[in-house]
């Protein structure tokens, strides 16, 4: 069932598009309408026995004015205790099941935010801050489950209320209930004014919350930079600025909403005093009783709450729909597409990566790639090189479709990428990025990632693939070692060779590697690259480097620059022709000859 509903969840961005926020959220009430009916239906109970008291006032004054019996006020007595107790527990039973739902309501939208986010693609994560979408995860969501409960409580409630008591009003005298209702045009209007206003400085509450949030996520992120460079005044002082603006924004929202409350109460507070005027002459012509009119003015007090709740309600709905919105605009971002057939069980993919003519930009920018064609023959060993803004990153991305390349440019196995279902693909690929990111958890998780189900001596075999496993018994718990977050407590060449050892266990066919010696020195590269002889056999490897040690032995190697390929051939070939290649590695010769000196 839940797999049922996450795959729902995956298509409701695509089939609900454009949607408004209120039409949004009413499908998530809508799979628990159950609760609401049960709610509605307390409620409506609940109005009546409330509705009930006043009338059974007017009845035990009636009875008083009339020099009835002591029996008969008793009676009446221990019918409003009745009356209120029933309408306690019908009101507990509506918070129970509507509020209960509300939280289900929540439960849901969260799922659904968090299945989208692990879905989109890493272009969404350049144009949106972590802190404003752990905003959006956390206070958007509270927002909207406060309006999925305790919000539509209240709404069905106050509504139940005004319809349930103008009928009771208009009942006794329906003249003096058109001037009670007199001042409701008013209200209408101060209302309207009311949920605009609320509507606008609630998103401008929520956004700003938002960039608090980032600027708080950001200086976590990068502590050690802001100690090294002395930055914790200025950072102080950078987010109070953000504070006090969130601050501003928080009192905007609350004056507005305190104001209307007391604005509601004057309006009622009028009509209550011409209500009591013309009741009482009323009275005195005859024309209504003494115990008629005690009701009347229960029910009319009996609306003062409703009245008051109504400007809470307006809000609440206000805040709630701006929050739905900004959870929409990331349920509605574009997920990573599919192609036809995406949930059919595909073959092992295996055989060459080829290239032709591939070009690719990111949003806005110049072409990273600009036709570049090359072929990665089945089980060979490619080396790309160039210099730093190359391509090189780029063209491993675009291997694992983290972004998508122009259709026809790009075969893994023989078939086009864009033609391959995303797990299918992801299952044959070991891709290593030249940041390594391990989670907070033990050594022995982050390695297991891609293959929970690997056994002790295929994680050993490829730790040791990866120059890791020596380093593994020096560690305070062994493989149980829990790595801190992002793996800080390991050192840099230390989490790259763990991500590695990562890619490894999982025995893809295809290893994309992008830059994996950046952070371990000559000797620990020189060894990972014998033991990755070994890992390598029978697997088409593409390792992007700016070091050339690796190419020596590399079947192939693509010389890249500005995006184009500038020379390709094999390490011998390349040297001896003098050209770009060749710079390089004679330049890397001398480094290293320094080095030794």
């Amino acid at each position: 069932m839940d797999g049922e509903a996450t795959g729902e969840a995956h298509d409701a961005g695509d089939i609900l598009r454009g949607v408004s926020p209120a039409r949004r959220l009413l499908r998530y009430l809508l799979r628990y309408r159950a609760r609401y009916g049960a709610g509605a239906a307390c409620l409506v109970f609940a109005t009546a026995f409330s509705l009930g008291i006043p009338w059974t006032v007017k009845a035990a004054v009636d009875v008083l004015q009339g020099g009835g019996n002591p029996r008969a006020v008793a009676v009446h007595a221990a019918i409003i205790v009745l009356l209120a107790a029933a309408h306690g527990a019908a009101r507990l039973g509506s918070r129970f099941t509507m509020i209960g739902a509300g939280q289900w309501v929540e439960h849901d939208i969260r799922r659904d935010l968090y299945a989208r986010l692990l879905r989109l693609p890493p272009t969404f994560y350049h144009t949106h801050r972590t802190g404003d979408l752990m905003s959006r995860a956390s206070s958007d969501i509270s927002a909207v489950r406060t309006l999925a409960g305790f919000g539509t409580t209240m709404l069905t409630s106050t509504s139940l209320a005004f319809a349930g008591t103008l009928f009771a009003m208009w009942s006794i005298d329906p003249w003096l209930t058109l001037y009670a209702m007199a001042p409701s045009p008013w209200l209408i209007v101060a209302a309207r004014r009311f949920s605009r206003t609320v509507e606008r400085q609630s998103t401008a509450v929520q956004e700003q919350l938002g960039v608090l949030s980032a600027k708080v996520q950001e200086n976590l992120t990068g502590m050690a930079v802001v100690r090294a460079y002395t930055m914790e005044a200025r950072e102080v002082e950078s987010f109070g600025r953000l504070n006090r603006e969130y601050l501003a924004r928080s009192v905007r929202l609350a004056r507005t909403q305190a104001g209307f409350w007391p604005l509601m109460g004057l309006i009622s507070g009028i009509g209550t005093l011409v209500i009591l005027w013309l009741g009482g002459k009323a009275v005195v012509d005859g024309r209504i009783t003494l115990g008629a009119f005690v009701a009347f003015n229960g029910y009319l007090a009996y609306l003062a709450w409703p009245t008051v709740a109504l400007g809470w309600t307006l809000g609440n709905l206000q805040r709630g729909l701006s929050a739905m919105q900004r959870i929409a605009e990331v349920l509605d971002a574009r997920v990573e597409s599919e192609p036809d057939g995406a949930g059919e069980v595909a073959p092992a993919l295996r055989g060459r990566i080829e290239l032709r003519g591939l070009s690719f930009a990111y949003d806005g920018r110049e072409p990273a790639l600009a036709d570049v064609s090359f072929t990665v023959a089945d089980g060979a060993f490619a080396v790309v090189v160039g210099p730093t803004g190359s391509g090189k990153s780029t063209l491993g991305a675009l291997v694992c479709r983290l972004f998508e390349p122009p259709r026809g440019t790009l075969f893994v196995g023989g078939v086009d990428v864009r033609d391959l279902p995303l797990h299918t693909l992801r299952r044959a690929v070991g891709y290593v990025p030249q940041e390594a990111f391990l989670f907070s958890r033990s050594l022995r998780d982050n390695l297991l990632l891609g293959d929970g189900g690997a056994g002790h001596d295929r994680l050993s075999a490829a730790a040791s693939a990866a120059g890791l496993a020596g380093e593994v018994e020096g560690f305070p718990e062994g493989w149980d070692t829990v790595v801190g977050e992002r793996g800080l407590t390991l050192s840099g060449g230390q989490r790259q060779r763990a991500a590695l050892a990562r890619a490894l266990v999982g025995e893809p066919a295809f290893l994309i590697l992008d830059d994996v010696f950046a952070s371990v020195d000559p000797g620990k590269e020189w060894e990972i690259l014998q033991a990755l002889r070994a890992a390598r056999q029978g697997r088409t490897t593409l390792l992007m480097t700016h070091r050339l040690l690796a190419a020596e032995e590399a079947d192939l190697v693509v010389v890249l620059g500005a995006g184009r390929v500038v020379e390709q051939g094999r390490h011998a070939d390349l040297v001896a022709a003098g050209g770009a290649y060749a710079r390089l590695w004679r330049i890397q010769q001398l480094e290293a000859e320094l080095e030794r000196d």
